[in-house]
């Protein structure tokens, strides 16, 4: 015996629905570190906030002398604005009175203050390989700020809540694409059934047992009642099954009377013959003939 029984749940399928759990999973926990996290953020990102990395700030004609350390990259940051920034007129003089060019790229292109909106521009940036002591001298027009941008880096190495939210978010990024492409490629085929055998003396599923009560294919809103039913449908199902065997158990009326008389089409007809008479007719046709050939 065959058992059609359910939609096959493939391995595959299954996988899909735990790639989901652990999307939500690696949803969550960022915005659960950001949001205990997010003064610290934002004091990183906000040059004008106080903070280790936030070297020096200076006005506009104004200037300050600094240590600088090697293996760290400095840049000089501008509130952004329409204006165009000569940078030129940023000046980095060591204590022989020469001027050190800008040697390097920032990490960051902009910085950003979240409570106000305003964002900071890297202007111009300086990568030391030995100690120096410099004067920074302003004459671009407006303030700017020192940052240390390795400092900045080094704070969130520092900060494990900042790093695990951030490889979280990233990790539910990537999980998206793996998710769809995993769907799409596994997906169960809704008109497919999951066909065994089913033996005798095994536990056979509920819609097997009503299928098996009748000695006929069923039909089709039958087996679809026998497969996806409710118990109220199978029950109701398997009701019919038994009073449909029951009702074709029963005879028809005068079908086979003991005396030997069937109705059919409103005649009268006599099926029951003398076998005793048949027998001594055939034996004296056969006489017949034996006296025939003997002459």
């Amino acid at each position: 015996m065959t058992d059609m029984s359910e939609q096959p749940s493939t391995w595959s399928y299954k996988t899909t629905k735990i790639l989901l759990v652990c999307f939500v999973f690696f949803i969550i926990i960022p915005i659960i570190g950001f949001t205990v996290e997010s003064n610290n953020f934002e004091t990183l990102t906000n040059p004008e906030k106080s903070h280790p990395s936030h070297m020096m700030v200076l006005e506009n004609n104004e200037s300050g002398s600094i240590t600088l350390f090697p293996d760290h990259i400095y840049t000089i940051y501008t509130k952004s604005n329409t204006n165009t920034i000569n940078k030129n007129k940023i000046l980095l003089i060591d204590e022989g009175g020469n001027e050190i060019k800008p040697n390097s790229s920032s990490i960051f292109v902009s910085l950003f203050d979240s409570e106000n909106g305003d964002t900071y521009d890297a202007i111009s940036t300086w990568l030391f390989v030995e100690e120096v002591n410099v004067e920074i001298q302003n004459s671009v027009g407006q303030k700017i700020w020192l940052v240390n941008e390795s400092g900045i880096i080094s704070s969130i190495q520092e900060n494990d809540i900042l790093i695990g939210s951030v490889l979280s978010c990233l990790t539910s990024l990537c999980l998206i694409p793996v998710i769809i492409i995993w769907f799409v490629i596994n997906r169960p085929n809704p008109k497919a059934l999951n066909i065994k055998f089913v033996k005798e003396d095994e536990e056979q599923s509920t819609h097997v047992d009503l299928i098996q009560l009748q000695n006929r294919i069923p039909n089709s809103d039958e087996l679809y009642r026998a497969i996806h039913g409710n118990e109220s449908m199978k029950n109701e199902l398997k009701e019919e099954i038994k009073k449909e065997i029951e009702k074709d158990s029963i005879p028809a009326p005068f079908v086979d009377r003991p005396d030997g008389v069937t109705i059919k089409k409103d005649e009268i007809v006599f099926e029951k013959e003398d076998k005793l008479s048949k027998t001594i007719e055939l034996d004296e046709e056969a006489d017949e003939r034996w006296k025939k050939w003997d002459g």
